[in-house]
């Protein structure tokens, strides 16, 4: 399969999801809180170099990924390189490329993990459930009762299928998306471009 399918159908099951999302928010008023990105603040952020290829496959039509990469490799911050922190406002952040976020950057705080019995359990935030208390109570209740709610496991089971290697290992954010990056670089490498 070509970069450009793999990205196609890694979008398309991000579409899937967004809908589902959309659905579970509006089912039980569920919202991170505007400007938060507590969550990515988090160091030990692992993702697969599957969900950036949709991300490295921009950059690379965009004549930004050697830049990437060259950032990538310099930078030794654990933190999201596409994570960019407000100056002005307390440890809150946004994402810079939100359309090319990653797949446990959608499914965090609005998803559900299984338990060891099997059983779904909310996968969100300690800030959304001091800030949202009546709505994550509204969203437990909501599982309980066997409401449609994404399963963490059913995406990257879905993203694997797309390419079982790349799908595969969870590594440093940051990681995947070099890795990502080079898997692009490296396959557009020796094709002739495109006549305009």
């Amino acid at each position: 399969m070509s970069i450009y399918h793999k990205v196609q159908a890694v979008e398309k099951v991000f579409v899937k999801l967004e809908k589902e999302l959309a659905s579970f928010k509006n089912a039980t008023g569920l919202n991170c809180l505007t400007g938060c990105g507590l969550c990515c603040h988090n160091p030990e952020i692992n993702a697969t170099a599957l969900e950036f290829l949709p991300f490295a496959y921009h950059l690379h039509k965009n004549g930004l990924a050697y830049q990437w990469l060259d950032d990538l490799q310099q930078n030794d911050s654990p933190l999201c390189r596409i994570f960019q922190p407000l100056k002005l406002q307390n440890d809150k952040g946004f994402c810079s490329q939100y359309k090319f976020r990653g797949l446990i950057c959608r499914l965090f705080a609005f998803s559900a993990n299984h338990n060891k019995y099997g059983e779904p359990k909310l996968a969100t935030c300690k800030t959304i459930k001091e800030a949202y208390p009546s709505e994550y109570e509204s969203a437990v209740s909501l599982i309980a009762e066997g409401g449609k709610v994404p399963i963490m496991t059913d995406y990257y089971h879905q993203l694997r299928m797309i390419d079982p290697d790349l799908g595969r290992q969870l590594i440093p954010i940051n990681n995947a998306i070099e890795e990502a990056l080079k898997v692009v670089l490296s396959y557009y490498a020796y094709r002739r471009p495109r006549r305009a």
